[in-house]
């Protein structure tokens, strides 16, 4: 038996989750896409970031973090043009431009979470309304035939299957775009507080 002939017994819902395994599957492609290290921390500008604030020179600094659309040139760019406050207006800049910038990099996972979640309950309901059906026409039977019976129920199962087959992998995709926004946050954070000692160096005894 096909993978369509399958598809087509398992009934209407089906359809409901290709579309949510569909939804699942553009949803990594994008986050995936848009996690790349390349826009959020690119090493090389991080390096001259460094290398301007080391010489002193914040203008070039400055203009570096416009010329650059990464994440990490908007939170640098924000303690530059907070630094004249002092080091505490420029950290709590850059932390909240941080968290913005975290915030971005969430949109879109909510759509992984709800496809795992959504998924096997859209199995569940098939089955369901394929065993309702099964066992009103056996009690609606005069001769009820046990092979009839056994194949109105496994046909019943395959919309579960298909929404188990759906839910683990986009569980797993989750699981593992959470795992990559939370490392870029944290390398964000020990980036910010590089710059931010250049930026607005502590003053003696000062932990902050």
């Amino acid at each position: 038996m096909s993978l369509y002939e399958l598809f087509e017994r398992g009934g209407p819902l089906m359809w409901a989750i290709l579309i949510a395994s569909i939804v699942g599957i553009a949803a990594f492609i994008e986050r995936m896409w848009a996690l790349r290290r390349s826009r959020i921390l690119p090493e090389s500008v991080l390096e001259s970031l460094l290398k301007h604030l080391e010489a002193g020179d914040r203008e070039r600094a400055a203009q570096l973090c416009r010329d650059h659309q990464a994440s990490l040139c908007r939170i640098v760019d924000a303690g530059l043009r907070h630094r004249a406050g002092g080091r505490t207006v420029a950290r709590e800049a850059m932390e909240e431009t941080g968290r913005v910038e975290v915030a971005q990099l969430e949109v879109g996972v909510g759509a992984l979470s709800t496809v795992a979640a959504i998924a096997p309950l859209l199995g569940l309901l098939g089955t369901v309304t394929g065993m309702i059906k099964v066992f009103r026409d056996v009690a609606g039977s005069q001769n009820p035939d046990i092979a009839l019976l056994a194949r109105g129920i496994w046909e019943a199962l395959l919309t579960t299957g298909a929404g188990l087959t759906v839910a683990i992998p986009i569980y797993v995709a989750y699981r593992f775009v959470e795992g990559r926004i939370g490392h870029h946050e944290r390398d964000l954070e020990e980036a910010g507080l590089e710059v931010l000692d250049l930026i607005c160096p502590p003053a003696p005894g000062d932990e902050a």
